[in-house]
């Protein structure tokens, strides 16, 4: 069963990649300038090096963690890895190894999207899951009161660490793995890359939990890796996005870009 069954989601990776826009991740290669991954070498104590090997092996180190781990359900196992996992890092590094590359990425999947944050009156920002900080790092820059949101463990403490060195008055919430909660209302709301961790139901959850967040006039940006899992993601979860962007509409939330796609923006009318 195995040896049909991973062909196939292959064949549905590339396809989810070519039709919603979120291409397959190549390799990492460091480039001078890659400031996050410098940072991480010295806020670790590893070797640039190294820490670039592990980045740009990332998916492999996280798959063997995954499986090594003693756990009873698919639940508990996710709530130890992403807590205690001293490499999950590396794979979020992959993706955010300096500001720029996170605009690039960003201006790739939609080119309104920092526009969007910027132009924004409001000046209440959230990040929903915001892994090494540097998308809250370029907000901040912009002038908004920015709010950092992730689950305990060496990202948390890394990019609290980062905020600190850069001098960024950034407030940070610990999350639990198992359960959703998002403290008062937000002018913009944002999240990228967080609910295909999640099982259906807390996806839902979430969802209506970000919805909610969102005040009048309010943004929510909302990205969601399609793909599902696959040998190399094992800890995802496919996700109707079809159901998520449903229920962001009967909460009364209007699309303004991106309906039933990866990446979307989404506005609650005044």
């Amino acid at each position: 069963m195995r040896s049909i069954i991973n062909p196939f989601r292959k064949i549905r990776n590339f396809i989810a990649g070519s039709v919603f826009g979120r291409k397959p991740k190549a390799g990492y290669c460091y480039r001078p300038g890659d400031v996050v991954i410098d940072d991480f070498a010295e806020f670790s104590g590893i070797p640039l090096d190294t820490v670039v090997e592990k980045v740009a092996n990332f998916h492999r180190i996280n798959a063997h963690d995954w499986h090594a781990l003693d756990a009873s359900s698919f639940s508990e196992r996710a709530a130890v890895f992403y807590e205690s996992s001293q490499n999950y890092i590396f794979d979020t590094l992959s993706a955010n190894p300096s500001p720029d590359a996170v605009v690039k990425k960003l201006d790739r999947f939609n080119p309104h999207i920092l526009e969007s944050i910027r132009v924004h009156p409001g000046k209440r920002f959230i990040d929903f899951g915001g892994g090494v900080g540097t998308l809250c790092e370029l907000v901040a820059r912009m002038g908004k009161a920015v709010c950092y949101l992730d689950v305990p463990g060496i990202v948390f403490d890394f990019a609290q660490w980062r905020f600190k060195r850069l001098g960024l008055n950034i407030a940070a919430i610990e999350a639990k793995a198992d359960s959703i909660h998002l403290p008062g209302k937000y002018d913009i709301v944002y999240t990228d890359a967080v609910l295909e961790h999640f099982p259906r139901a807390l996806q839902i959850e979430a969802t209506k939990a970000l919805a909610q967040a969102v005040d009048q006039d309010g943004l929510l940006i909302f990205l969601v890796d399609l793909s599902g899992p696959t040998e190399d993601d094992p800890m995802h979860h496919d996700v109707d996005i079809k159901e998520l962007h449903n229920l962001l509409s009967s909460s009364g939330l209007r699309c303004e870009d991106g309906h039933y796609t990866f990446c979307s923006i989404w506005r609650r009318p005044r």
